[in-house]
């Protein structure tokens, strides 16, 4: 007995060496969370005053057969993984070609590559163009849930949306979401193939965890997904392989899963997220359709009034955030303004009203790829959306210089009248084509892409990326990454995790800006 608690001392000790300082931090999925908030909430390792001091700390280039804006994503991170090999921080990015590689981002290493099918190719548009989709983690235990929410791998009450246990049978779940659960374990990735297969994969060394089980058509075009309440959230857009505009999920915890989907017939779904209660957010052309858990039936809908859209209003994700106890989405509307729409009753009674709403951000241009949404330290909630084209004057919020091609455009959430309401804050400097921020410990990290062109349907990149940090409360400018970068960044998004910051240019070359680790 004393030699089993000396052993287990030892390891204990061994694990304070091996592991990083400070708690590990996860980034399940695009946009950090099911609400798709940009916010890294918890990482102690960038503050506001080494910020200045952040380095190049990991440059590789990936071998794709295919490049563009959307080739390549952001990965998604564990932030600990007690492998085989030891513990290890892995990143996970895909290309549009089919490939998942895991990188051993802490040491810059890869820890292996598969390729999975990949789209058809053939068509134009996003059916012929490299498309990548962002895979998902399963969340950590305490990720996004209310109390009384069973964790992962969990035998208690069920969370909202799981049906109750038939008196005399067990409340075990599945095989398939019992992995993962524990400190270190090896947490799935799931991913979608060319075949419209979902992957459950085994973190540790890309294996199959369980046979792929048929979700999408083949060759759909799929967004980002989204794992949580052990259910994978997707949408489909371009009419790829004959695969519908919908929201597509399938839940992980029945023995026998199926697919559920909810057609959009008012356009292609720009982007989507999911609510603490479960409630699935999405939108397309004019419309943001809120659906229930698992089963995505309509719960309620808000449409825009609008004549038309503005030339660079699409691809734009709903973020949802808590305000007075229960959720509030925020998105842009195809009109090019930021709309609050309350969950209690999406669009009331005529599917127009709104909590609050902004002007127009853009007289020639448009949010682009989602909004993102933190709390500072005194409590007050924030937005910020990218715009691409000059800001509107009128916003008339604290500037930081002439913002004629584009800008990162921030606003507080203030009671006036018992209601939200969305106050202007600051204007970024001039960006070209920016991408959704992240933000943490009160940090807005801001990527301008280099700027694109429209050439018919298509985005075509043009000058080469830089990032910026700004500080949360005025958007001031606080660091920038000069000429590092090589090449414009990829429309796929950013990931900030455990000190550093991720994300992927057009010439498939993953990049990390942060603070250097003791290891």
């Amino acid at each position: 007995m004393k030699k089993s608690a000396a052993l287990g001392i030892v390891l204990l000790a061994c694990a304070r060496i091996a592991v990083p300082q400070g708690r590990p931090v996860y980034w399940p999925s695009q946009g950090g969370d099911a609400r798709r908030s940009g916010w890294e909430r918890s990482d102690i390792r960038i503050t506001k005053d080494n910020v200045k001091d952040f380095q190049l700390v990991l440059k590789r280039k990936l071998e794709a057969p295919q490049s563009g804006p959307r080739a390549l994503t952001a990965p998604v991170v564990i932030g600990l993984l007690i492998s085989y090999r030891g513990f290890k921080e892995l990143g996970f990015v895909t290309s549009g070609a089919g490939d998942l590689w895991a990188l051993d981002v802490d040491v810059d290493k890869l820890f292996w590559h598969k390729r999975f099918e990949a789209p058809a190719k053939g068509g134009s548009g996003v059916c012929g163009a490299a498309m990548a989709t962002t895979p998902a983690l399963t969340p950590p235990m305490t990720f996004g849930r209310r109390p009384g929410a069973r964790p992962p791998g969990g035998t208690n009450t069920p969370s909202p949306g799981l049906p109750p246990t038939p008196a005399g049978q067990s409340t075990a779940l599945p095989a398939r979401v019992g992995g993962g659960a524990g400190f270190g374990a090896p947490r799935p990735v799931y991913m979608i193939a060319g075949d419209g297969k979902l992957h459950q994969i085994n973190s540790s060394d890309g294996s199959d965890q369980f046979p792929p089980l048929d979700f999408l058509p083949a060759n759909a075009r799929a967004s980002n997904l989204i794992m949580t309440d052990y259910t994978v959230y997707t949408t489909t857009f371009g009419g790829c392989g004959g695969a519908p505009n919908a929201v597509w999920a399938i839940n992980m915890a029945v023995e026998d899963p199926q697919t559920a989907n909810f057609p959009l017939k008012s356009g292609e779904p720009a982007g989507f997220a999911v609510g603490n209660d479960g409630t699935v957010y999405a939108q397309a052309g004019k419309s943001l359709y809120a659906l229930t858990a698992k089963t995505l039936q309509l719960k309620g809908q808000f449409d825009v009034d609008a004549a038309k859209s503005t030339p660079d209003q699409n691809a734009i994700n709903p973020v949802v955030f808590e305000y007075k106890g229960h959720d509030v989405i925020a998105s842009a509307g195809a009109d090019g303004r930021l709309y609050l729409i309350d969950s209690q009753s999406p669009g009331g009674d005529d599917h127009k009203t709104s909590l609050a709403q902004t002007p127009v951000l853009s007289p020639s241009g448009g949010v682009w790829g989602g909004v993102s949404t933190w709390e500072d330290d005194n409590g007050v909630r924030w937005l910020a959306a990218p715009v691409w084209g000059p800001v509107n004057p009128e916003l008339k919020p604290t500037a930081n210089g002439a913002a004629q091609n584009g800008a990162v455009v921030a606003f507080r959430v203030e009671e006036q009248d018992g209601k939200p309401a969305l106050v202007p804050g600051w204007v970024s400097r001039d960006l070209s084509s920016p991408v959704p921020p992240v933000v943490t410990s009160g940090v807005v990290f801001a990527l301008s892409t280099g700027g694109y062109t429209r050439q018919g349907s298509e985005l075509k990149p043009k000058g080469k990326a830089t990032m910026y940090a700004l500080d949360a409360a005025s958007g001031k400018e606080m660091y920038n990454t000069g000429n590092q970068i090589a090449a414009p960044a990829s429309l796929t998004g950013m990931t900030v995790v455990n000190g550093r910051v991720y994300f992927t240019t057009t010439d498939n070359t993953l990049y990390a800006f942060g603070i250097y680790l003791e290891r």
